[in-house]
């Protein structure tokens, strides 16, 4: 092998491992899906035990009536990440929704520090791109989440969330529909809350 071969070897080798390295030390600041899997994790604390139980129940029963996964997960740092990016990550990582159909639904929930504002993530897979858009994602953050976490009422913003995504996943109304609701209550599209 000639010195400059060697070297363009080494270099090649040497980017390589930066590049696994550097892959490895960002997905380790996504938690490990739970075993056994469940579709309310939280991570943070910030629902009561029932609360949890209560949103698992009906979000299991949704799943095992239909194709659509949705799952909720409650972090207590998004680790760096711009929120839309750790909720892709994540939904990647666990695999949420049917392999395959890319029909999952992930609510992800950033809460309140000292240091730091809450942040809601609404992001739902391509294969929901017709009865749930990005748009009518960040519409059910400010017009069903942000309004009762405002009022310290997590379990009710993430209990009338899901519903809605339900109701939108079944069809029972468009997102035009819920578009037109969402106008008339006046929110902002910030996904922050104090």
């Amino acid at each position: 092998m000639t010195m400059k071969r060697k070297s363009l070897y080494l270099l090649t080798l040497a980017i390589l491992f930066c590049t696994i390295s550097i892959n490895s030390v960002f997905s380790q600041d996504i938690p490990a899906r739970p075993v056994p899997p469940r579709l309310v994790n939280d991570f943070a604390g910030m629902l009561k035990v029932e609360e949890v139980s209560m949103l698992e129940r009906k979000l299991v029963a949704f799943n095992d009536s239909t194709s659509t996964q949705i799952a909720i997960v409650i972090v207590p740092t998004l680790s760096g990440y711009d929120k839309s990016d750790y909720a892709q990550r994540l939904g990647e990582k666990w695999g949420i929704g049917q392999k395959g159909l890319n029909n999952g639904v992930l609510i992800l929930v950033k809460p309140n520090t000292p240091d730091s504002k809450g942040e809601v993530q609404i992001s739902s897979g391509y294969g929901l791109e017709g009865p749930i858009t990005d748009i009518t994602c960040g519409e059910i953050v400010d017009n069903e989440i942000l309004p009762a976490f405002r009022a310290g009422d997590y379990y009710g913003g993430l209990s009338n969330a899901t519903n809605t995504l339900m109701s939108l996943a079944r069809g029972e109304f468009s997102t035009a529909e819920y578009g037109q609701k969402a106008k008339k209550s006046s929110g902002k599209d910030v996904r922050l809350w104090e």
